[in-house]
């Protein structure tokens, strides 16, 4: 595997280095590459005029929900042309719910027990407790690295969890979680910034605390999100137009923030006011999507997709710790109102107001086990772990056995794990919605099921597969002996304003020459997204990749001439 990207290209006089055992293999791997690059693409070489291109726009929790009656009502052309004249569908995201592992997935082709990331936080130890994740926690590189090492030129722009930056041949600026623009290792090369700067634009990773600008004053919310993206448009199309590149990929993460906040009602038009800060965010992505492809040759393939889908906020999936409580498979703690554990708990959401955001990175690396033992606290609010033998993330889909040698209080003896999730799954699959009487969990998977690789053993024990269509915000457990109603917590209660929450279904358009058209395209995962960037750039497809090239998006004159 190639780790740990220290790269450096060599090609017409230059050399590359690659941080391996034996750099030579490197050098070996990329002439083996443009070798290989030949004899797919008619002769040409990364760089000359005939190079195949793939520019692949993301757009975090994009969804065909909201993108489809947009387009009807004519407010979305570009989008309508790369769909009309190409192909389209979903994407299966499944059980990468969330913006770290789903674009960690989509870029590199493996699943989580491969590449390592499950979610925004990876657990520091089995003690309850996680830490921002990072770049650093990736053990698979991402396609970029593969093309860069082949002495292909990568541009990389806003990708979540891709700080810090890594050394590619070309350009990058890293994404979501990255400490702040003037930190070591945000821009590759460093002098990025200055060279943005000099052309008027003052870059920008996101707006802080938008979420909370959401609540209070949506207006300003909206204007700070267009901002967002005008900036990140004008960043993307300057670099397309000045550096050379093979493969770029730039991400739009604001969508996702938004849709949380404003999700409009689905019987409402898209002419109403409620649908007007989706509709302007989409139309200025669209926007800027038309001046990317005037700026494209003919031999670009453009891809656009998403790392989830989107939909209506029910949190009857946040009911699972309360359920187990009253069916004794978790204990809460009978804290009093000035309790440690409130404290520790109202400590993030405090300090996130009252302290900089510069300075929040050192006050962690400072103060390492207080900020852990505060992060336990919202996630697992007065758990009492010695009485506890089932426990949730907040996320409501990922279940953990409070294994004893395992989780640092952990009570469950080995011989019972088995038994015991049996016994879990027997009453996830028997919840139903109180009002409709309809079954809410569509499946409930053992880890082993989902995941392989070696860091399969940080997955959860069980995942939740819910049924959105049936789920909304209380949960029924019956059987004969009793009979269970759970509502949302009082938590959500408060924080009505959150409209929106991730769905399992992303979006998947490709356009370009050797691209199908006017067709859908189904059973299309996020896994296959890496693979097929790398057929399209004509780069050897790793053999424990877990994705697939989509060979069925392809014209039969391509895939006669040049098999997947």
């Amino acid at each position: 595997m190639v780790s740990n990207q220290a790269l450096a290209l060599k090609d017409g006089g230059q050399v590359w280095n690659h941080r391996l055992e034996d750099p030579d293999k490197v050098v070996i791997l990329a002439r083996q590459d443009r070798r290989q690059w030949k004899s797919l693409w008619g002769g040409t070489t990364p760089g000359s005029m005939n190079t195949p291109r793939t520019l692949i726009i993301g757009l975090d929790g994009a969804t065909f929900t909201l993108i489809e009656p947009l387009i009807q009502a004519g407010y979305l052309p570009t989008l309508a042309r790369l769909m009309s004249q190409g192909i389209h569908g979903y994407m299966r995201t499944w059980p990468n719910m969330n913006s770290e592992a789903g674009w960690t997935s989509l870029v590199t082709g493996y699943n989580s027990g491969q590449h390592g990331i499950y979610h925004l936080a990876i657990r520091t130890q089995h003690d309850y407790t996680w830490r921002l994740a990072s770049a650093a926690d990736r053990k698979k590189d991402p396609f970029w690295c593969l093309l860069s090492a082949a002495g292909q030129r990568v541009g990389i722009i806003n990708v979540p969890l891709s700080y810090p930056a890594d050394p590619v041949n070309g350009f990058m600026l890293s994404g979501m979680h990255t400490p702040d623009i003037h930190s070591p290792g945000f821009a590759h090369p460093p002098d990025l910034l200055d060279d943005l700067r000099r052309q008027g634009i003052d870059y920008i990773i996101g707006v802080l605390r938008l979420a909370d600008l959401c609540r209070r004053a949506p207006q300003r919310a909206l204007q700070a999100a267009q901002h967002l993206v005008d900036v990140r448009s004008r960043t993307i199309l300057y670099l397309m137009k000045t550096r050379p590149w093979d493969v770029l990929m730039a991400v739009f993460a604001v969508t996702d923030i938004l849709q949380h906040f404003f999700w409009p009602d689905k019987d409402v038009s898209v002419e109403n006011d409620v649908w007007t800060p989706m509709r302007s965010i989409y139309q200025q992505i669209d926007s800027f999507l038309s001046e990317a492809l005037e700026i494209i040759d003919e031999n670009t393939t453009v891809l656009v997709v998403s790392d989830h889908g989107f939909g209506p906020a029910y949190f009857g999936k946040e009911c699972l710790s309360h359920l187990f409580a009253r069916l004794g498979l978790l204990r809460y703690r009978q804290d009093g109102p000035q309790s440690k554990s409130r404290w520790l708990k109202n400590l993030l959401p405090y300090g996130r107001k009252v302290v900089p955001y510069w300075l929040r990175s050192p006050l962690k690396q400072v103060l390492p086990r207080l900020y852990g033992r505060a992060l336990r606290e919202v996630e697992f609010p007065s758990v009492d772990w010695s009485h506890t033998q089932v426990f949730v993330r907040r996320c409501g889909e990922q279940i953990y056995i409070n294994l004893d040698g395992r989780e640092a209080e952990g009570i469950v003896p080995s011989k019972e794990y088995a038994p015991l999730r049996e016994r879990v799954r027997d009453i996830l699959l028997n919840l139903t919605d109180p009002t409709t009487g309809h079954h809410v969990v569509r499946a409930v998977h053992w880890r082993e099921d989902l995941y392989h690789g070696p860091y399969a053993g940080q997955a959860a024990d069980m995942l939740v597969e819910w049924d959105y269509d049936v789920l909304r915000d209380s949960l029924c457990y019956r059987t004969a002996e009793t009979s269970i109603i759970v509502q949302s917590p009082k938590r959500f209660d408060r924080d009505r304003r959150v409209a929106g929450l991730h769905r399992p279904q992303g979006i998947f358009i490709a356009y370009g020459p050797h691209i199908k058209r006017g067709t859908t395209v189904a059973n299309v995962s996020i896994y296959d997204i890496a693979p097929t960037i790398l057929y399209l750039q004509g780069h050897s497809i790793p053999g424990d990749m877990d994705g697939k090239v989509l060979a069925n998006i392809f014209t039969d004159e391509r895939l006669r001439h040049y098999p997947s």
